[in-house]
């Protein structure tokens, strides 16, 4: 639960903020491209530091890192809260992405200490439960506090979260630290500029010229090329890259990279569609697009228990089977086709990310040793947004102009049926049935994993 709470900030703060987006520029009087800052600022932040933020936890004890990142992001949303211009929500709203950064990956690795083998899936799709809670959450409950109360208020509903989890993490036993030789400080600084640059390079010409988009991506590729070097040279990197010669592990992240393009862009142009080209209200979209959120809710817990008992590869193959089904429909859709013609889809895809989220996220875990843990934690999940990324990226550069055609939103789909026909590649790849008594096997103790880092 600890950990499910401080991972649920995430997607609440990213899908609440997209309701009250038209109040704040209101308040502000500021146009569309600051709206766009401020939803980029966070998802750029959040999918750069989280890497490091996993790798200070493995060096540090990832319960003290979890604490320090609940706590600034409790600062933080204070601050967004009470924002008296919109450069100071922001820079805000970026401090929380970079807390909630180093907060996520540290509660995810707890699982992997504290929680045995043989129930790590169940853990992690219970986990995946609490997330598609608060993303389906997300949109409604902003809208209601918008409303109500006004926009400063949806920033409440993180002292919700953020109280209880910072109560269980300090009754979590407390880990050594592990101080072994000097950290890399160079590497930690080369991985924030690679990874931030590349992530503006793909979201910053749809507020500004392409050639600054171009001197980003030079810097993210020439900064990266200078990381990889480095890392090959240094005893304890802050990125240690042969994770993704592990099995499992690169089939991992490149899953959940192709899943969460196919899910979030879906969610982004679905609304553009359903509102523009067939007319209905923001409430009947929110209303549709919770089926699916609904599904990830019952499935996730499922695919867990299931990828405990079979190993990760079925679960995650037949999830992303389905995801494929629930994409395809859309190749073909039309502003003609009946409501269920759109919810059904839409619980496919929601029953497929539920039944793969847990089992390939408990590989990419179990791959890293447990001095990696939160590293591995950390790089998994960037992975996750560099999807969310790419896909808002694609989607701004296929659906031009105010209204964009049908077959726009087709072409878009199209790739979206791609990028889930490569998710089920990639999970094939996965580890196969567990041996005979592998799911009886138990992690090592907190005890056994300090004196082990």
């Amino acid at each position: 639960m600890t950990a499910a709470l401080g991972t649920m900030l995430a997607p609440l703060n990213s899908t609440m903020i997209v309701v009250a987006l038209p109040d704040i520029l209101d308040r502000f009087d500021r146009s569309l491209t600051w709206g766009s800052w401020i939803v980029l600022s966070y998802l750029v932040a959040m999918a750069s530091v989280q890497p490091l933020g996993g790798s200070l936890g493995d060096r540090y004890g990832r319960r003290r890192l979890f604490l320090i990142g609940l706590t600034g992001f409790l600062a933080a949303t204070v601050v967004a809260a009470l924002s008296w211009q919109i450069e100071v929500l922001i820079v805000a709203r970026t401090v929380q992405a970079i807390t909630g950064a180093i907060a996520i990956p540290n509660g995810t690795a707890l699982v992997r200490a504290f929680v045995p083998t043989g129930r790590q899936g169940r853990a992690f799709g219970s986990i995946g439960a609490w997330i598609a809670v608060a993303a389906g959450l997300g949109p409604p409950l902003g809208g209601i506090l918008t409303d109500s109360l006004g926009w400063r208020w949806i920033f409440a509903a993180n002292v919700l979260l953020i109280g209880p989890a910072l109560v269980l993490a300090l009754r979590l036993p407390a880990e050594a630290q592990q101080r072994v030789g000097r950290f890399d400080l160079r590497g930690a600084g080369l991985l924030m500029i690679s990874l931030i640059s590349l992530a503006l390079a793909l979201t910053v010409w749809k507020v500004t010229a392409v050639a600054v988009a171009v001197v980003f991506a030079a810097v993210g590729l020439g900064t990266g090329w200078w990381l990889l070097r480095h890392v090959r040279r240094v005893d304890r990197p802050v990125l240690n890259v042969s994770m993704f010669q592990r099995p499992g592990y690169a089939p991992a992240t490149l899953a959940v990279m192709l899943s969460n393009l196919a899910m979030y862009t879906l969610l982004l142009s679905l609304p553009v569609f359903l509102t523009r080209d067939v007319g209905w209200s923001s409430s009947q979209v929110g209303l549709l697009l919770a089926g699916m959120s609904l599904q990830m809710v019952v499935f996730s817990p499922l695919g867990g228990t299931l990828s405990d008992r079979l190993g990760r590869r079925a679960p995650a193959v037949a999830g992303s089977s389905l995801l494929i089904a629930g994409v395809a429909p859309f190749v073909g859709i039309a502003a003609s086709w009946s409501w269920y013609a759109y919810l059904l889809p839409l619980v496919l895809i929601g029953m497929g990310l539920g039944l793969s989220s847990a089992p390939v996220q408990t590989t990419a875990l179990q791959a890293a040793e447990h001095g990696e843990t939160g590293q591995a934690a950390g790089l998994f999940s960037t992975m996750r947004y560099l999807g969310s990324i790419l896909g808002s990226a694609g989607m701004a550069a296929i659906l031009s102009g105010s209204r964009p055609p049908v077959s726009d939103f087709r072409l878009l789909y199209i790739l979206l049926l791609m990028a889930a026909i490569a998710a089920l590649v990639a999970t094939s790849r996965l580890p196969g049935p567990l041996p005979f008594g592998r799911a009886a096997e138990y992690s090592p103790s907190p005890q056994q994993e300090r004196g082990g880092d």
